[in-house]
């Protein structure tokens, strides 16, 4: 039975908090980094949504939203082979090619769009610094394991002030071609060179943090539940993962 703790002073959160990571033999807790801190999932729905309307102005025998059908298609097959890597969107512009008669000068400017995800300044979701602050005070060792390669992890760790909760060192970084999967968390959890019931594990995909996590033996995972999540990373999760709205939540989720 999970039990919520609620109505409680901010010491009396962080001194409770740090009885039950004693308790339970917590060394580390291990963060996701996009979605989980920080909003990208809404970051490549906006640029869609911008090649969407700019196609339709270049062809407007195709609505927004049959362009945005097709991409989306288009999209999961290529995570599903490339993972996360950028060079994806120069596959998706061919494969859009091979189906439409689509400019030159329109081929760039999609490229232009989507490679424009990677130089936006990203902003830390609501409740996730107060969640990270928190953790800090109680002076819990933490560690980031993200999917994004380092060029980009590296820029949205100095565009959020990271360094003020992790070190750069203990920022994991999975191999952008493939996927988060049992495999990659364990090489992460042996990286910061503990066992799997020494760490608690946070994200908000089910598919890449949650199951994997649990499947390798990690006891205590919180999931940032979003309704938005990419129907990709959508399972079935163990009854004993705590829900969570954002990291904020953290301290008021355990038992």
């Amino acid at each position: 039975m999970q039990v919520e703790f609620k109505h409680r002073s901010s010491i009396e959160k962080e001194l409770g908090f740090s009885s039950w990571t004693k308790k339970e033999g917590i060394k580390r807790i291990l963060l996701d980094l996009d979605d989980t801190i920080c909003p990208t999932r809404p970051l490549f729905q906006w640029k869609i949504h911008d090649v969407c309307q700019f196609l339709y102005q270049q062809h407007p025998q195709k609505l927004p939203q049959h362009w945005k059908q097709e991409i989306q298609v288009i999209n999961d097959q290529l995570f599903e082979k490339h993972g996360v890597n950028p060079n994806r969107w120069n596959l998706l512009v061919n494969e859009l090619e091979k189906s439409n008669s689509i400019s030159t000068y329109a081929n760039n400017k999609i490229l232009e769009m989507f490679n424009s995800i990677y130089t936006t300044p990203l902003s830390f979701l609501p409740g996730a610094q107060e969640g990270l602050n928190f953790l800090k005070k109680t002076n819990q060792p933490l560690g980031i394991v993200t999917h994004a390669n380092k060029d980009w992890t590296w820029a949205k760790y100095n565009w959020l002030g990271l360094d003020r909760f992790v070190d750069w060192d203990d920022v994991y970084i999975v191999d952008e071609n493939g996927h988060k999967t049992a495999e990659s968390w364990n090489n992460s959890i042996n990286y910061f060179k503990i066992k799997p019931i020494e760490c608690v594990g946070v994200g908000d995909s089910p598919r890449s943090d949650i199951n994997p996590l649990r499947s390798i033996g990690v006891r205590h995972c919180f999931l940032v539940d979003d309704p938005n999540l990419w129907s990709l990373h959508r399972q079935p999760i163990d009854p004993s993962v705590r829900l969570i709205k954002n990291l904020s939540q953290i301290p008021d989720k355990i038992y």
